[in-house]
């Protein structure tokens, strides 16, 4: 927590948060994830649907990017920014992903085997490894692709990676629950936690140790910075 921090100005918290809406103290009237997400809910609610199937999550997924790239020309159209110029201009892809986001992708496979064995036996160890293994790797993945000549690009970056490194460090401290519950049962797990821990520490010396003058060490556990109102935003939603 010590090398945790926070944007001195704004900067939208939504692709840095864990999506685990129920235990956030943000202010939920200025986040446009959850109003999304809120809205969708009571539209489901209303229209007598139950949880969607996976066909129907795929769709939303489609959907909440389409959506996601309108917003994002419209505000491009609004600032004068030539998308199009810009992507012609950016670097090509990494032709393999980072050490460290193809370990994150081992810890949630590892994770997600230790959740289907012993799951039942730990439910709420299990409900952290369920939420919070499978975050690191895209956190990583989109910090790593962060136009580096960019300071706000590289502050979303770091504030992403510090997303990883919170979600890895949750599922290291849910795996040594289970194993103060029940001594043996990391015993097949050991690799599995050297591996955590080794990437938190990569972690923090690659990202959380980077010094950058648009974010401030935390104040307390608010670890979004100033927000600001999404009641704008909120008209693209469904009526």
């Amino acid at each position: 927590m010590t090398l945790y921090r926070r944007p001195a100005f704004y900067i939208p918290p939504y692709n840095y948060c864990d999506r685990w809406c129920e235990r956030c103290a943000i202010d939920k009237t200025r986040c446009l994830l959850y109003q999304t997400e809120m809205d969708d809910r009571l539209h489901r609610e209303i229209d007598g649907q139950g949880e969607p199937g996976p066909e129907e999550t795929l769709r939303k997924i489609s959907d909440d990017v389409r959506q996601a790239i309108r917003l994002v020309e419209e505000q491009a159209k609004d600032m004068g920014i030539d998308l199009k110029e810009a992507s012609a201009a950016a670097p090509p892809p990494p032709s393999r992903p980072p050490a460290d986001l193809r370990d994150a992708t081992a810890i949630a496979r590892a994770s997600m085997a230790f959740v289907r064995e012993h799951g039942k036996d730990f439910p709420e160890e299990a409900e952290v490894l369920r939420r919070m293994s499978i975050l690191a790797g895209p956190k990583l993945g989109r910090a790593a692709g962060a136009a580096e000549d960019d300071e706000i690009s590289q502050a979303d970056a770091i504030l992403q990676a510090q997303a990883a490194h919170r979600a890895l460090a949750e599922t290291l401290a849910a795996f040594e629950s289970a194993g103060r519950k029940r001594p043996g049962v990391l015993d097949g797990y050991l690799e599995l936690l050297a591996l955590l821990r080794r990437v938190l520490g990569e972690i923090e010396e690659s990202w959380l140790r980077r010094p950058h003058p648009l974010l401030e060490p935390l104040d307390g556990a608010a670890w979004w910075g100033p927000l600001r109102d999404v009641t704008p935003t909120l008209k693209n939603l469904r009526r």
